[in-house]
C-alpha cells in the first residue's frame, strides 16, 4: 500500500537525521501528509515539522513563462521587445543561459503589462469577463488556490497552438494569444489534472463522474442525491474490500459527509456560502460539470 511505502520513506528520512553530511530531500504532496497513518511512527514530528511548503505564487508562474520565452529557440525577438517596450535587459550567462531581469521576476504590475502585450487586457471584448493575467492562474487553481506549474505551462502551450485558428477567424485581433484560446488551454489543463487524480485516487474519479452534467455552485444535498441515485458510494466500498488500494478514502465509513471531507482536503470540493459546494475549474471542466458563465466542460463546444 502506498501509505506504508510513504511511512517507510519518512522513517528513512528520520534515520538520516543522525548524519551531518547527508541531507536527503523528498517531494511529497500535502494531501499525503494529511493522512494520520503516514505519520504513525515514533518521532514522526521531527520529520514533518521540517517540511517546507513548495508553492507557486502567481508572480513565479509568470516568471517561469518569461524564462521559457527568453531561452526558447528564436527568442531574441522576445528579449528585444522586453528591452524596447519595458526597459528590461536580459543578461547572458557564461553557459549560454539568458538570465531574466529582476523586475520581470518580482514586479507583478510589470508582469501584467507584459502579459497584456501578449494576450490583451481582457478575456473578451471588455473587462466584464476578467483580465488574462489574473484569469488564467485563478482558473487553474484548486480549492486551496494552488496552481501547479505543469497546468500553467500546459494551458499556455495549448493557447499558443490554437490561437492561429482564432486569428484566421478574427484577422484583426491584435494580440498573439486569443482569449478563447486561453479557455481552450484551461480545458486541456483540466483534462490533464483529472487524469492525474484518476491515476492516484480512482475513487475520486468515480465520485466526480457521477456528478457529470450538474451545474455548480450546488447544495451538497444535490451531490449526495446523485451519489445515492447511482449507488456510487456502495460501488466504491465494494471495490475496496479485500484490496490494497493505493490511496483509499479515509472517511468512507462516514458515508457522503465523510467523502465530502476527503474531497475537500484534496482541493476538489470547495465549500462556499449557504452550505453550497463549488468545484474549481481545474477539476470541474475535466469532469464535465457546468458553471454559468464559466469555461465549458471538456467535450462541450459552443452552439
Amino acid at each position: 500500500m502506498l501509505r506504508n511505502l510513504l511511512r517507510g520513506l519518512l522513517q528513512v528520512l528520520l534515520e538520516f537525521r543522525s548524519y551531518r553530511a547527508i541531507r536527503p530531500k523528498v517531494f511529497v504532496r500535502p494531501d499525503m501528509l494529511d493522512d494520520p497513518e503516514v505519520k504513525s511512527f515514533p518521532d514522526a514530528s521531527k520529520v514533518i515539522d521540517s517540511a517546507v511548503a513548495l508553492t507557486w505564487p502567481r508572480r513565479e508562474l509568470y516568471g517561469l513563462l518569461w524564462q521559457y520565452l527568453g531561452n526558447a529557440p528564436e527568442s531574441a525577438a522576445f528579449r528585444d521587445d522586453c528591452q524596447r517596450g519595458f526597459g528590461q535587459v536580459w543578461q547572458l550567462r557564461g553557459d549560454g543561459v539568458w538570465l531574466m531581469p529582476q523586475g520581470m521576476r518580482q514586479d507583478e504590475e510589470l508582469q501584467r503589462r507584459l502579459f497584456d502585450a501578449i494576450a490583451g487586457p481582457w478575456m473578451g471584448i471588455d473587462a466584464r469577463r476578467g483580465f488574462p493575467y489574473t484569469w488564467l492562474p485563478n482558473h487553474l487553481g484548486d480549492a486551496d488556490q494552488q496552481t501547479s506549474p505543469r497546468s500553467f505551462v500546459a494551458a499556455l502551450r495549448m493557447a499558443a497552438e490554437t490561437s492561429a485558428d482564432y486569428h484566421r477567424r478574427y484577422p484583426d485581433y491584435p494580440y498573439a494569444l486569443h482569449y478563447e484560446a486561453l479557455k481552450r488551454g484551461v480545458q486541456l489543463a483540466s483534462a490533464i489534472r483529472v487524469e492525474e487524480i484518476r491515476e492516484d485516487y480512482p475513487w475520486v474519479a468515480h465520485l466526480m463522474q457521477a456528478l457529470a452534467g450538474l451545474t455548480v455552485p450546488i447544495p451538497f444535498q444535490d451531490i449526495e442525491a446523485r451519489w445515492q441515485q447511482n449507488g456510487t458510494i456502495e460501488t466504491i466500498g465494494s471495490s475496496l474490500e479485500g484490496t490494497r488500494a493505493r490511496l483509499p478514502p479515509r472517511r468512507i465509513q462516514q458515508g457522503a459527509p465523510g467523502l465530502r471531507e476527503d474531497l475537500t482536503e484534496l482541493g476538489v470540493l470547495q465549500p462556499v456560502a449557504a452550505g453550497r459546494i463549488n468545484i474549481p475549474d481545474v477539476y470541474r471542466v475535466g469532469f464535465g460539470l457546468g458553471r454559468r458563465g464559466g469555461v465549458r466542460p471538456v467535450g462541450v463546444e459552443r452552439t
